[in-house]
């Protein structure tokens, strides 16, 4: 994704630069958002590293930490 433009806040993104999924929780600008992971740690990542998460990831995600 180039801008935050089309980012919905609570959705599951796939980061390619961290190679993991993580959960959107709020835009900080432009180009970037802040994400957290199901562990509750947060981070900052840049619109064009994320892409929309596959069904497979988002199920993988879910049922981590059970």
């Amino acid at each position: 994704m180039k801008d935050t433009s089309k980012i919905r806040n609570g959705s599951l993104y796939f980061n390619k630069s961290r190679k993991r999924v993580e959960q959107v929780r709020s835009k900080l600008n432009d180009n970037s958002v802040l994400t957290s992971q199901k562990d509750g740690s947060a981070s900052v990542a840049r619109a064009d590293e994320l892409r929309r998460a596959s069904k497979k990831e988002v199920e993988k995600y879910k049922n981590s930490y059970k």
